[in-house]
């Protein structure tokens, strides 16, 4: 078991109308709101926001538009409006995106240059503004990390990265807001909360109990997403989905796990700043590629998911590994995400921009150097 520290100060606030809580945790006079493009406001739930802050005196302004894959750029421009409103307290409404926006904004806002400095890691961040969230949809766990993504389309680039300075003070999350969230997007959040827990796994360090946190969390995924493509307004499968992704990126499945390998998410990330495919797409095909590529220096661990997700014990090594990615595989059609390049509608003409992509969001850390053919034979079998 690797050392490790865990160490997480977000009050989590748990379930159905939480947000009425939401007057008991300000204590500032001016926020800067944060949100997407349109779900917060056609929910109801950013008017309900407004009329809570209203109720204590939380002056606030908006910055709204916030995209699926978060941008730098706008990242700024928010820092900008909270800095020329004085904003205290930073609130974001809304999924991992607008999460991860009000992050980087809460750091720049003492800072004097971008915040992409933070992500290409020429400067550190100092200080920033508290942040709060009204989560929306069960996905990455943003609401309860101190991780932040953001992309710039310009360079194509997309970027991790995590500061104890961006856990959020406090975390809303009622599941009753996810419920009108897509078919498609249910999906993909599921789909990306199984990916980033298995990509946790594969990193270096024995950690037993975690192991078994790990399967328990990939097999209830599965489960409760199959669940509920079948029924979108059920509350109860909407919860267990919503805090299985809180746990799986919240430092629980890292814990005695050296999770400095970001290999998956990274190979993801050139996908996603290439095409407009969803990141819980990105990583589906990624990962079923990376675990096809990788089966011989992770069989003892796939086997140990294989086992204990879905029962598969073979003394033939082989047969037991392909019948796990079969299955995942399986699964993730089962609930309409691609697992090929070519189910997602990328061409095989689009292989050299692909493989550009690779070496801009070139991995820095991983357990398995990385060479140029690797990354060629890794895209041929995501086709």
């Amino acid at each position: 078991m690797e050392n490790f520290v865990q160490y997480n100060p977000t009050k989590v606030i748990f379930g159905r109308e939480v947000t009425d809580q939401l007057p008991a945790e300000i204590s500032w006079k001016k926020a800067l709101v944060v949100i997407g493009e349109s779900s917060a406001k056609r929910n109801g739930l950013y008017a309900r926001v407004v009329s809570l802050m209203n109720m204590v005196g939380l002056d606030h302004v908006t910055f709204e538009g916030v995209k699926a894959s978060a941008t730098y750029q706008d990242a700024d421009r928010a820092v900008k409006l909270a800095k020329d409103y004085g904003a205290e307290v930073v609130i974001a409404i809304g999924g991992c995106s607008v999460i991860d926006t009000a992050k980087a904004v809460a750091a720049g806002f003492y800072s004097n240059h971008s915040v992409w400095d933070f992500y290409m890691l020429k400067e550190a961040p100092q200080q920033a503004l508290p942040v709060l969230n009204i989560q929306t949809i069960a996905s990455t766990g943003s609401a309860m990390n101190n991780i932040s993504v953001l992309c710039d389309y310009e360079t194509g680039i997309k970027k991790d990265f995590s500061s104890p300075l961006f856990y959020p003070k406090t975390a809303f999350l009622d599941p009753y807001y996810s419920v009108t969230v897509s078919a498609k997007l249910t999906a993909f959040g599921v789909s990306t909360m199984i990916a980033y827990a298995i990509e946790q796994f594969l990193n270096e360090g024995d950690a037993v109990l975690t192991d078994y946190f790990t399967a328990d969390l990939i097999r209830l995924g599965i489960q409760n997403g199959k669940e509920v493509m079948q029924n979108l307004g059920d509350y109860q499968l909407r919860a267990n989905l919503m805090w299985l992704a809180t746990i799986a990126l919240n430092d629980t499945l890292s814990a005695g796990r050296n999770y400095s390998d970001k290999s998956i998410s990274c190979l993801a990330y050139s996908l996603d700043v290439l095409y407009e495919i969803g990141h819980g797409a990105s990583l589906a095909i990624v990962l079923c590629a990376w675990l096809k590529y990788h089966q011989y220096r992770y069989l003892n661990r796939i086997k140990f998911l294989a086992k204990h997700v879905f029962g598969l014990e073979n003394v033939d090594s082989d047969f037991t590994v392909n019948t796990f990615v079969q299955k995942m595989q399986d699964f993730y059609r089962c609930i309409d995400v691609p697992v090929k390049l070519s189910e997602a509608g990328i061409d095989f003409s689009q292989k050299q921009n692909i493989l550009q992509s690779f070496q801009k969001n070139k991995i820095s850390v991983s357990n398995y150097k990385m060479a140029d053919k690797d990354y060629e034979a890794l895209l041929d079998l995501m086709w």
